[in-house]
């Protein structure tokens, strides 16, 4: 099966379109949830007893606060400046009346949020200095702590409020903050001096939290009062059957049970007091546990977001949101495999291969880089895949070190180490595809950090390479880092564990004359996250070197994709490049 280049770009578009949701909470008889399905990113609610759905927000949001059953009101953050990731925070009706805004910050990044029905905390950074807020009803509010670490609100209840963060400056460490409004007392927790710990849920003067102070990453729970730790028990035991290696999210069900996520292998699973709740195979990103029901909004690879109503007592399930995959794209997408395969240093890398049914094997292939670099791949829809996958390239995309979804160790194996033991990953990840037969041509490519391990892949190993796409990519650590806010610095100095002599070495920018294989490099133009201008000079210095590359600055957009336009102006471009220098 072979498409012209008008036929993939329609392919292309199609699969843009196709929406994404994710549940977020319940109040009011409504549960509210993410979808793309009008084009941008906005909040819905739907009715669970009519299932009459309702759009909330007109204009992209960025943050949504989780609801509160007590209160009918939404929370979010909203970005206001064309993509520089300025907030304001909002609020809007659960039932749908007029979005307002709430509280007016001055320029910062509110890079989270969290409410108990009469008060909204938040952490901000602006160029000088990040902080912890508390707002309130009538649109005031005060900084009542100033941070100097990477600190992350997650909940909040009338006396506490709770998060987690590197607190005691060790980069490979995360803490418990405990912060007691009546006192003004910041509280730093952790079970074990060196553990990772993080995503307090409060409930009354109890913490649930997830820690590996023991090793395997579970829960526990922390009485502020009683100053004593437990580890949750289950009444079932198929939790400990599936033995998670992480945790996608957790909570407390309304009589006082704990609900959880369970992460393994890119897969994940729904439990309740330990006993699973049945659900297809693929990727579950939330769960809301409303009395005897529980929605999930669930994805694979292969099939695109839905929201499943299951009931607790008879285990049948409910499409309440559908998304059928239509046939044509169906019919492209091949077996999807999960492997490891073993680096440099033998360690085994997780990693999801997608072959494409339009060619043959060997064949064209993408190795596909994720952001983060503490996030992951795992068998949930990813359009950025689907679209390269049903344009016929086989993917290969590894979880390389620093990876989220495989243990803390995995996770902090990148950390003193960007651009080192990560891009041999990649490196080896090429090598497997060659060696067991999927690859003949290969190219690179990869958004974010993703874009940055794009840029140092072509410029330190530049004969591996058919071509490479680097989307919002950092070229140049020293120059970031002056133009970044006090939360982009913290987190450049948390990655490189304080190496400011590694800032130039891992810079792709000290490669730039090295790079042989063409190259197309995609950036926006507010993009405040991985600013622009390192990467113009990075063009400069590509152009004095007469290599072959193709740009394309995206105007009004930031480092998020919000919208199916943005989408667009990202995908397009790296299909028709592919179609250039990837042809069979």
């Amino acid at each position: 099966m072979s498409m012209d280049i008008t036929n993939k770009i329609r392919i292309l578009e199609t699969i843009i379109k196709i929406p994404y949701y994710m549940v977020i909470g319940y109040t009011h008889g409504r549960l509210i949830y993410y979808s793309t399905i009008e084009g941008i990113t906005n909040i819905w609610s739907l009715d669970v007893e009519s299932k009459v759905k309702r759009r909330l927000t007109r204009e992209p949001i960025s943050q949504v606060a989780e609801p509160k059953p007590d209160s009918p009101y939404v929370i979010y953050t909203r970005d206001v400046t064309k993509g520089k990731e300025h907030h304001k925070i909002y609020y809007v009706d659960s039932k749908g009346r007029e979005e307002k805004l709430l509280i007016d910050t001055p320029s910062m990044r509110i890079f989270s949020i969290a409410f108990d029905s009469e008060k909204i905390v938040f952490t901000g950074a602006t160029t000088k200095d990040m902080a912890l807020y508390i707002g309130k009803w009538n649109g005031s509010w005060e900084k009542v702590q100033k941070l100097s670490t990477l600190t992350f609100v997650a909940d909040v209840n009338d006396k506490y409020i709770v998060g987690h963060g590197t607190l005691k400056n060790n980069p490979k460490t995360l803490e418990i903050f405990i912060y007691d409004m009546e006192t003004g007392i910041m509280k730093i927790y952790t079970p074990r001096e060196g553990s990772v710990n993080k995503e307090p849920k409060l409930m009354g003067t109890k913490v649930l939290f997830e820690s590996n102070f023991k090793g395997k990453n579970r829960l526990y729970i922390y009485d502020i009062n009683e100053g004593t730790l437990s580890e949750v028990k289950y009444r079932f035991k198929d939790y400990d059957i599936f033995d998670p290696i992480e945790h996608v999210n957790y909570g407390w069900t309304k009589d006082g049970r704990i609900w959880v996520i369970g992460e393994r292998e890119g897969r994940s699973k729904l439990f309740i007091d330990g006993k699973e709740v049945k659900t297809p195979q693929g990727f579950i990103n939330n769960a809301v546990i409303v009395e005897d029901k529980a929605y999930v909004s669930l994805s694979s690879l292969r099939e695109p977001h839905r929201i499943l109503e299951v009931d607790l007592k008879t285990n049948n399930i409910n499409v309440v949101i559908d998304n059928k995959l239509p046939k044509e794209i169906e019919e492209r997408i091949g077996e999807v495999k999960f492997i490891r395969y073993k680096s440099f240093d033998g360690l085994e890398i997780p990693t999801f291969i997608i072959e494409s049914y339009l060619v043959s094997k060997p064949g064209p292939t993408i190795i596909y880089v994720h952001g983060g670099p503490w996030s992951e791949v795992v068998d949930a829809w990813n359009r950025v895949i689907v679209s390269l996958v049903a344009s016929g390239y086989h993917v290969i995309a590894p979880n390389f070190r620093g990876s989220t979804g495989y243990g803390e160790e995995f996770r902090t194996l990148d950390i003193g180490d960007p651009g080192g033991g990560d891009l041999m990953d990649i490196v080896y990840a090429r090598k497997w595809a060659i060696e067991n037969g999927l690859a003949d041509k290969i190219a690179i490519m990869g958004y974010s950090y993703g874009g940055y391990m794009t840029y140092l892949a072509l410029g330190k190993y530049p004969h591996l390479w058919s071509c490479g796409i680097a989307g919002a990519g950092i070229v140049d650590w020293e120059e970031m880092y002056v133009l970044s806010d006090a939360i982009f610095r913290k987190f450049i100095e948390t990655l490189f564990a304080s190496k400011r002599e590694l800032l130039r070495e891992r810079s792709p920018i000290a490669y730039v004359e090295k790079v042989k294989a063409p190259l197309c490099i995609i950036h926006p133009q507010n993009d405040t996250r991985t600013p622009l201008k390192p990467v113009l000079k990075y063009m400069s210095k590509l152009l004095e070197q007469g290599k072959t590359f193709e740009v394309h600055i995206i105007p009004d957009m930031g480092h998020r994709i919000l919208t199916v336009e943005d989408a667009l102006r990202v995908l397009l471009p790296t299909i028709m490049f592919l179609e250039k220098y990837m042809k069979p």
